[in-house]
């Protein structure tokens, strides 16, 4: 069998055509190297090299073979480079699906710090309600999934949680400020199939506070449900990250003791770049192990 060694070997002796110039360039003794490129000859079954006391020449053969040997020692250096890169979570690709309303929290600033220490990864981000995110990973359609409530799913993992505040969002003037005080106000808020968990998560602390809130008007984003609470159709709940939104004739309260639930999901082993993803948002939302 012929090996890689075999072949950087007999380059460097082929360029220096000098076994003691060569010697020194591969950082070895020469009779190790000249028992190495008999062995070649031996295997290749023809002379590489003429050879005397005065000079070291190249055959035809070898000169055949140094064209050869130099793309294929360059192929597989590109190879290996390659797999390193790959292997360090500097190459290769990662798609993360999150919900829209997470991009107002300090994920954009994640992205931006990812694609900057990494930029050689092929960067996807795809917006979509959980319910399709906890598919598309599922699937395999995302790497990792940024979504809210807590999901019970065997096939997904989640490797990062963490708790956001809520807030009560209202029409300018008005004066509830818990969740109480609510019951009798109509709700604007997003048709459950979108997410589940985070649906029952509002529902549930509601009911806690003794009422079930009544949904007058379904929305699909948190801009239109902001846009509908500004035009007096109701009121609604959020994390506290929708109040960046800054919406005109609306107010954001805080709600004591009322959070919800954050999840960054995935499959049971991730990809590096996903690894290194994990460890970014770590740090950006001061979770442990952050690095």
């Amino acid at each position: 069998m012929i090996e890689l060694s075999h072949l950087r070997y007999f380059v460097a002796v082929a360029e220096e055509l000098h076994f003691g110039r060569a010697a020194a360039r591969l950082h070895m003794a020469q009779p190790p190297l000249t028992r190495q490129i008999k062995l070649l000859e031996a295997r290749l079954e023809c002379q590489l090299f003429e050879r005397n006391s005065r000079s070291t020449l190249l055959t035809h053969a070898g000169e055949q073979l140094l064209l050869r040997a130099r793309a294929i020692l360059a192929d597989a250096d590109q190879v290996f480079q390659s797999i390193r890169t790959l292997g360090r979570g500097e190459g290769g690709s990662l798609t993360v699906a999150t919900a829209p309303s997470l991009m107002l929290t300090g994920l954009p600033r994640v992205i931006r710090t990812f694609r900057k220490k990494y930029p050689a990864v092929e960067f996807r981000l795809i917006e979509m309600a959980s319910s399709s995110i906890l598919q598309a990973v599922r699937g395999g359609g995302a790497d990792l999934g940024f979504v809210r409530g807590m999901d019970k799913d065997r096939d997904i993992q989640t490797h990062l949680l963490w708790h956001e505040p809520m807030v009560a969002i209202l029409p300018a003037g008005h004066a509830g400020a818990t969740l109480a005080q609510l019951r009798d106000e109509p709700f604007v808020f997003f048709p459950r199939h979108l997410g589940p968990s985070f649906y029952d998560e509002v529902m549930k602390r509601c009911r806690r506070a003794g009422f079930t809130p009544k949904i007058a008007q379904e929305a699909r984003q948190w801009s239109s449900i902001v846009g509908l609470v500004s035009a007096g159709m109701g009121v609604s709940i959020g994390p506290v990250s929708v109040s960046g939104m800054n919406a005109r004739a609306v107010q954001f309260l805080p709600l004591k003791q009322v959070e919800t639930t954050v999840r960054v999901v995935g499959g049971a082993v991730l990809n590096p770049p996903g690894e290194k993803f994990l460890g970014l948002t770590r740090r950006e939302f001061g979770l442990a192990g952050g690095g």
